[in-house]
């Protein structure tokens, strides 16, 4: 008979190998838990809940408080599912409707304490990047060149990619549930409305047309609830068999025109709960078949939930993109590698000195690595303000494998790195975030502080505490009295920190009782 202790270990190492996602989009809330066996991921459970966060936002971007409430009882139900499965194991993240949602930040505070785990906000480029790859799991050839499409409830994501590799990432601002908003507003369907919409999405086609079409794909494959509903309709009505057809979309869209209202909008494969929304999602597919020349598209059960989920695994194995991607961001602007390698470790080595259960985990020490890698790619614009230049390219470039809440702290690093530190400086980050940058501000600041000489020699070796708001360093007496500069600088960086609510105390020789 097994002991207590016995089942306790035996859940705890199950626990310990169960990893989920959850994907927040604009049209549905997906959850899927795996359990890694042998290497690989086992779907064990999957759950799935129509919320239309799109269809309750207004045109400037306000919540209405019946799809608020709807949506944190889906994640609350979410996350009594997610109990007891550590949040290191848990990838959960927004698409399109949070991006615009004014002040997202007041909605996720409520919703990750519903959900029992941090939201990450993600762009339409990493939101391609993560449908592609997790389509990609699915799919046999991995060395074909394949054109993914996804249609969600307010985005419509196209990817080329060969092999685990995309090659081209568009996000188009037009999804099923926005698009029947815009179009179909008052839930009347007339070919001449379906036609505007059709054509609305075409011109935006029209961007990537020349781009797509000379880069070329062997194989279409569609995924999200739009597609996959028009195949299984086309299916049921002997119009395809396996793959969606050109021919039979044009005669889903014969049919679809057929119905006077979306209310009415009733086929046979096609949920009730999708079928006031589905007449914008064939309006986007038939532009996409016919701009990019589609004629045959495969249908994939895989889309973002399960891209996030392998991202997640790839973060704790160590093939994290963000590292590829920074890697790639000192490269094309030029940076220095041996001042960033020198900022990073000291930078690092202070936060050895202040880490507690507050900070200190992985994920801390490599925000504090990159933003030590991307603080000087200003100065390939230009030496004044260079803070401010880094900051910019930070927030705005399309960095793949960073949320947009990543990419918002790694720019508030860099910005505030040297110079003044405002009042407000950490600006719109969400509260869970605003403690660890304190921190991580103050370490990098230090490290700019000592590596200010660019000479390694010049480097002191120091012992930096923490005592709730209070930070100790302790210098060699004899450096700082041969370098009074560096010496000047920390007496200015009290003033700094202080800003921070943080009291710099600092004493010279490094033996502490």
């Amino acid at each position: 008979m097994a002991s207590v202790a016995d089942l306790e270990h035996t859940e705890s190492t199950e626990t310990a190998e169960t990893y989920a996602a959850v994907d927040l989009g604009s049209n549905s809330f997906h959850l899927v838990v795996a359990r890694r066996e042998h290497g690989e991921l086992r779907f064990i459970d999957r759950i799935k809940e129509m919320v239309r966060l799109a269809g309750g936002l207004d045109r400037s971007g306000y919540l209405d408080i019946e799809t608020q409430e709807r949506a944190l009882e889906c994640l609350a139900r979410f996350g009594q599912r997610l109990r007891g499965i550590p949040n290191a194991n848990i990838r959960a993240v927004g698409t399109q409707s949070l991006r615009r949602m004014r002040n997202a930040n007041a909605f996720l505070m409520i919703a990750e304490t519903a959900l029992g785990c941090p939201v990450d906000i993600i762009g339409g480029r990493e939101e391609a990047r993560l449908v592609y790859l997790g389509v990609t799991q699915g799919v046999a050839g991995l060395d074909e060149k394949r054109l993914v499409i996804d249609i969600g409830g307010g985005s419509t994501e196209l990817v080329i990619g060969e092999g685990l590799q995309p090659l081209e990432l568009e996000s188009l601002q037009f999804g099923c549930v926005s698009t029947t908003q815009w179009f179909f507003g008052n839930g009347k369907i007339t070919p001449r409305k379906f036609e505007r919409a059709r054509q609305a999405v075409m011109a935006e086609l029209q961007e990537l047309q020349v781009r797509y079409r000379r880069r070329g794909w062997e194989t279409a494959i569609g995924s999200s609830g739009t597609i996959r509903a028009a195949a299984t309709i086309c299916a049921s009505r002997g119009w395809s068999e396996e793959h969606l057809t050109a021919s039979a979309l044009e005669r889903l869209r014969e049919e679809v025109l057929m119905f006077r209202s979306t209310s009415e909008l009733a086929m046979p494969g096609l949920s009730e709960r999708r079928h006031e929304v589905f007449v914008g999602g064939v309006a986007i597919l038939s532009a996409c078949f016919e701009v990019l020349g589609i004629d045959t598209m495969k249908v994939s059960p895989f889309a973002l939930r399960e891209g996030a989920l392998h991202d997640l695994l790839g973060r704790l194995e160590h093939h994290d993109p963000r590292d590829k991607t920074v890697q790639a961001f000192r490269a094309r602007y030029g940076v220095n590698e041996e001042q960033a390698g020198r900022v990073k470790h000291v930078a690092l080595a202070a936060l050895e000195g202040i880490a507690g259960e507050d900070l200190g985990q992985p994920a801390h020490a490599d925000l504090l690595t990159w933003a030590a890698d991307l603080h000087e790619v200003g100065l390939s614009v230009s030496h004044s303000h260079y803070q401010r230049h880094s900051a910019y390219l930070v927030q705005e470039s399309d960095m793949a494998g960073f949320t947009q809440q990543e990419q918002a702290f790694l720019a508030t690093l860099v910005l505030f790195h040297r110079r003044d530190i405002p009042a407000k400086y950490a600006g719109t980050l969400p509260p869970r975030l605003r403690e660890p940058l304190r921190l991580l501000l103050a370490c990098l600041r230090l490290a700019c502080v000592f590596c200010r000489t660019r000479d390694d020699t010049a480097l002191p070796e120091f012992q930096l505490r923490r005592d709730g708001h209070r930070l100790e360093l302790r210098v060699d007496a004899p450096w700082a009295m041969a370098h009074p500069l560096t010496l000047a600088d920390l007496g200015a960086e009290r003033t700094q920190l202080r800003v921070m609510g943080l009291y710099l105390d600092l004493s010279l020789g490094l033996h502490v009782a």
